[in-house]
């Protein structure tokens, strides 16, 4: 079987697949947009920044305690981005395909 991108390059991926399966694909650039619209639409607080760590709490699977952000809020004009922090229950890492978060 041969996938091909958009930009028309092919990559066999050869006879791993049974007639019954598929590889299902999206093009992260609309997948996030969607995600990002649907977070924002339910009162998300959207961050422009960068993460540079996740402090999970111990038992995070078994309780609410929040996750912790640290993250660079980017800052017009600035190359440098405020350092800050957020306590959050829900983290959506919709920021692409090279995500930091996702």
């Amino acid at each position: 079987m041969n996938l091909i991108s958009p930009t028309g390059v092919e990559v066999n991926i050869g006879e791993t697949l049974q007639p019954d399966e598929y590889i299902g694909m999206c093009r992260r650039e609309i997948l996030d947009k969607y995600i990002r619209d649907r977070a924002i639409e339910y009162g998300a607080e959207i961050v422009n920044g960068l993460v540079t760590a996740i402090d999970v709490p111990e038992g995070h699977k078994t309780n609410e305690e929040p996750y912790t952000l640290h993250y660079q809020e980017f800052v017009e004009g600035s190359s440098a981005g405020v350092a800050k922090t957020m306590d959050v229950d829900v983290i959506v890492g919709a920021d692409g395909a090279n995500s930091r978060v996702a």
